[in-house]
């Protein structure tokens, strides 16, 4: 029977392990293993050493994942060095990004991680008595497990940082038809069923703030920045008066962001010309005025603040939206080009077009499955009525394709596997190189 370290068991039994393995042991340090886990040094990877207890943490992690290891010696042994060769990279690329000074990982980032990390765990466990009694079990205490989560988060993200930064610089050849066919034929089998599909494509319109609305938001807006000019507390004007219900009781906190995170173009706009300290006079977005004020600056990011006087739609604004949508329907019906609609009168911050499974419609907002769930190619249908906030919007849709459940073609998942090994021969690459100017010695 293959030895198990206890520390090993510990982790997997708390779900620790994941796709990353413990990060090697510095050369010179003292270990914290009990004295039979650590058997021999397998490999020096410049600084750091990889121990036998350590791939043998790695295939106990393999088998918890449910993954059958070879019960032939000769097997076990070409997945060992396998194993090997993959923890010896992943130390090679920690170590490179802890000498790079431009990617940097913050406490504030990996305390974050760690606390959800930790959350979802207590509650797959059945709760925080339940996975404290994993821990007594294992003579772990929760300050110790917290490290360890930490100490991976860390790592983890040191190797995405530097992967991502890296990547940008390699250029490989071009992926061949007959590279990719050959990989779709030896892993077809394993692919699956491709589920039943719709695609459409949909007109999104949302009800529209009258001209007396969109100049109160202002003037109200327009008012707290002279206050704040004055010398008024931001957190304090925007507990009491944002109407972003998710921030307010933060202060109008929203956290670090960087551009591409999600938000709305005009915000971030205004947010990256501000400098670390100022606040934007009212700036327009869909919502309402939004004054912004940057409290840090580091790199590519920001962290803000915001105060969101939204506009006050009346049953007149959406009267008219539903208007406007039954309109466009019948247009679309007519035989009007619904892409041509949609960037006329659509909403330009929701999906014109989406596919999805046929079991998925059901997720989507309360009216799709219901409208879709017989619909065919061609078909023009609405106004589909989903609630957004405190308002409503409409949707037309028009549906481009349905697909029956079959077997996955080659044409299906061509763009998979290209990336697929694009990645692949990316990532050779920078190791190649990464070894090329590293000590690495392999002792097994």
């Amino acid at each position: 029977m293959m030895h198990v370290s206890p520390r090993a068991f510990a982790l997997a039994a708390l779900g620790l392990l994941g796709a990353l393995a413990t990060p090697g042991a510095r050369l010179g340090a003292q270990s914290t293993r009990p004295a039979e886990e650590v058997d021999r040094i397998l490999a020096v990877a410049q600084d750091s050493i990889i121990l036998m207890s350590q791939l043998r943490e790695r295939e106990f992690q393999l088998q918890a994942q449910g993954v059958a290891l070879p019960p032939d010696s000769a097997g076990r042994l070409q997945l060992r060095r396998e194993l090997l060769d993959q923890m010896v990279n992943e130390q090679l690329i920690v170590q490179a990004a802890l000498a790079d000074t431009t990617i940097q990982i913050s406490d504030e980032q990996l305390d974050e991680a760690v606390r959800q990390d930790l959350d979802a765990r207590i509650q797959r466990a059945g709760g925080q008595q339940a996975f404290q009694q994993i821990l007594d079990a294992q003579d772990l205490t929760m300050q110790a497990f917290r490290d360890l989560l930490k100490q991976d988060a860390r790592a983890q993200r040191l190797q995405q940082q530097y992967m991502a930064k890296q990547q940008r610089n390699v250029r490989v050849a071009e992926i061949e038809e007959s590279e990719m066919r050959e990989f779709y034929e030896a892993n077809k089998a394993q692919l699956g069923r491709r589920p039943a599909t719709i695609t459409f494509r949909q007109i999104i319109v949302e009800p529209k703030p009258s001209n007396e609305a969109d100049s109160s938001a202002l003037r109200l807006a327009d008012s707290l920045y002279v206050e704040l000019l004055g010398g008024a507390d931001f957190e304090e004007l925007a507990k009491r008066w944002s109407d972003d219900t998710s921030s307010k009781p933060l202060g109008g906190d929203i956290g670090w962001f960087r551009r591409g995170s999600g938000l709305v173009r005009e915000f971030e706009d205004a947010a990256f010309a501000l400098f670390s300290g100022q606040t934007s006079p009212p700036v327009r977005t869909q919502f309402g005025y939004h004054i912004i004020k940057v409290d840090r600056i580091r790199g590519p990011e920001r962290k803000a603040r915001h105060i969101l006087i939204g506009f006050k739609l009346s049953g007149d604004d959406d009267v008219r939206a539903r208007a406007l949508a039954d309109s466009l329907l019948a247009r679309a019906q007519a035989g009007e080009s619904v892409r041509t609609l949609a960037n006329t009168y659509g909403s330009p911050e929701l999906p014109d077009s989406l596919t999805t499974t046929v079991d998925q419609l059901s997720s989507l907002p309360l009216g799709y499955a219901a409208v879709l769930g017989n619909a065919k190619a061609g078909d023009v249908l609405g106004p589909i009525t989903i609630p957004n906030g405190p308002t409503t919007v409409y949707a037309v849709v028009q549906v481009i394709e349905t697909r029956p459940e079959g077997e996955y073609t080659f044409t299906d998942l061509e763009p998979q596997i290209r990336q697929r090994l694009s990645q692949e021969k990316i990532l050779e690459e920078l190791m190649r190189k990464l070894r090329e100017e590293s000590y690495v010695e392999i002792r097994m």
